[in-house]
């Protein structure tokens, strides 16, 4: 096979590489170059990786946290081959995934090519992905679409190989020249890159394909450890997030908050984190909120006003109600 540039970032927690980059060398044929570019990772995290992978991969560490655009041009910028596989480091890869990506390359002359992404092993994640748009009142609002999502995954499907509008960041085949020539992946975005860079390469005549015949998991349940706490709030940081949406609207004219809905997930994904950790990145303060999640819970079953109230807190505390709604639009 051709010789390729694997790139594992990190997406938002450090604690799942070691298993994803376990899977890369249990299921990726030879050759390759393997690079390990991450950010903000704690030096007991970097001593692990290095000791347990250091004579095989490249690490590319940096002190302060990157977003995955930003690890993903560090690592295009060290890749000598033509094509590279850009991966997050929470997915886990499964036997015949790169022949597949590399072999839709080759035969439909994609600049992208994205795999079948499963949640956890036995669930769809997405089989491509469609940018739905709509206007109201002169305002473009985009919708992200997540083909074939939470169906169920056996040994094979009917699923075909086909164009997408883009591809989630979770895991792409690129060919490195042009999408380093039209800055495909956005530094400024935190979130919605994905989208971003459909749209920069559907502006430049290039084409994104889906690939059934290459499957890869990302763990989308993988606890939180202490060493993650830091990272996790950070990446999910719902104002943060919300420059990058506002750029992104000015870039593009179209406001990507799914009508303003997206906040609702922000908050959700906030939640994973509770309060004592975040002050205490910690075992004791992760089995703290363990405790205050479940006495939340005993409290809130039968009194749905506290748990109303708890709630309203949770979403001001993250910053939701910056966030415009469907009615402000």
């Amino acid at each position: 096979m051709e010789k390729v540039t694997i790139i594992v970032t990190g997406r938002d927690k450090f604690s799942t590489t070691s298993r994803c980059l376990h899977a890369i060398f249990a299921h990726t044929p030879q050759p390759f170059d393997l690079f390990v570019v991450i950010g903000g990772a704690p030096k007991s995290c970097q001593e692990e990786w290095i000791a347990r992978f250091g004579n095989a991969a490249h690490f590319i560490f940096r002190d302060e946290f990157l977003n995955q655009n930003e690890s993903r041009n560090i690592g295009l910028g060290e890749a000598k081959s033509r094509l590279a596989v850009l991966i997050d480091n929470d997915v886990n890869v499964r036997p015949g995934w790169l022949e597949g990506l590399l072999q839709c390359e080759k035969d439909a002359g994609a600049v992208m090519v994205v795999p079948l992404i499963l949640e956890t092993g036995d669930k769809i994640h997405t089989a491509g992905n469609d940018l739905y748009i709509s206007q109201k009142n002169g305002r473009a609002f985009g919708h992200k679409h997540l083909r074939f999502c939470y169906k169920p995954f056996y040994e094979n499907t009917n699923l075909k190989r086909q164009p997408a509008d883009y591809g989630e960041l979770h895991c792409q085949l690129v060919q490195v020249e042009p999408v380093m020539r039209i800055d495909a992946f956005d530094n400024n975005l935190r979130e919605a890159g994905e989208v971003d860079c459909g749209l920069c390469l559907t502006k430049s005549g290039y084409a994104v394909w889906f690939e059934p015949a290459s499957v890869v998991y990302y763990d989308k349940d993988a606890a939180i450890r202490p060493e993650d706490i830091s990272f996790f709030a950070w990446r999910w940081d719902m104002g943060a997030i919300l420059e990058g949406y506002k750029y992104f609207e000015k870039k593009w004219g179209i406001d990507i908050t799914e009508s303003g809905l997206f906040r609702d997930f922000l908050v959700k994904q906030n939640s994973a984190l509770g309060i004592v950790a975040r002050a205490l990145p910690t075992n004791f303060g992760l089995a703290c909120d363990r405790w205050l999640r479940y006495l939340y819970e005993c409290l809130t079953l039968p009194h749905r006003q506290l748990n109303w109230w708890i709630t309203k807190y949770m979403r001001r505390r993250f910053g939701y109600h910056r966030w415009h709604t469907q009615d402000q639009l």
